[in-house]
């Protein structure tokens, strides 16, 4: 988000004598960038039930030397890391959407009631993200394709050609029927739900988090 707001890019590439294609250019990056952080954030919101569901699988049960469940204690001391990556990615197999059929957030709370507040700060989270925009234009970006943005199609100029059937115009090229979207208001959008909404609720989640797992510290010899 930094650099895409950055006034000065010239690191990324050699400035251009056209000034139209020189501003084509930045909105290019801009727009990559711009991306780049829209998936990030995302991506962040998925973990974030991740660590919830670890978490609490972790208290809940105890494991062998195999890691197979054993009962439904709390883990005690550490495990050695092959062992540790194992039952992590174990347990990491078991997460999903908070919307999903059989997700386990509801089992969570029957079953470690001490979560229940990490697991409602989740769900409040989510009625309201996965309808946004944000959430939308994800999925987008990941299922269907890149957009087109406002800026830079300002700045492509005339097309080469047009087609008319009947006296309406048709798709002459795939731009013609892309999403188009600006990358200056997202990018805004961006900073106001960073600001706004996912930084209040990642700080909210990990302070439920810490008093349901009550951590020991550690101690280094």
């Amino acid at each position: 988000m930094r650099k895409a707001l950055e006034d000065n890019r010239d690191y990324w590439y050699n400035r251009i004598d056209d000034d139209k294609v020189q501003r084509a250019v930045e909105y290019s990056f801009k727009a990559e960038l711009y991306e780049t952080a829209l998936l990030s954030y995302n991506i962040l919101v998925d973990l974030t039930w991740t660590w919830t569901y670890v978490s609490a699988e972790y208290v809940l049960y105890s494991f062998d030397g195999e890691g197979n469940v054993t009962n439904a204690e709390d883990i005690c001391g550490m495990h050695p890391i092959e062992e540790a990556y194992e039952l992590l990615r174990k347990t990491e197999n078991g997460v999903s959407s908070p919307h999903a059929e059989g997700n386990p957030f509801t089992y969570l709370k029957v079953m470690i009631p001490e979560f229940s507040e990490a697991v409602e700060t989740i769900v409040e989270f989510w009625k309201v993200f996965s309808n946004s925009s944000i959430r939308n234009l994800y999925n987008f970006v990941k299922h269907k394709g890149k957009p087109l943005y406002e800026e830079t199609e300002k700045l492509r100029g005339r097309k080469l050609m047009s087609i008319y059937i009947d006296d309406e115009e048709c798709p002459s090229d795939i731009r013609d029927v892309q999403k188009i979207i600006s990358v200056e208001k997202g990018l805004q959008e961006l900073i106001d739900f960073d600001n706004n909404m996912l930084f209040p609720y990642v700080e909210k989640l990990l302070y439920h988090l810490k008093i349901a797992v009550d951590p020991s510290p550690l101690t280094f010899v």
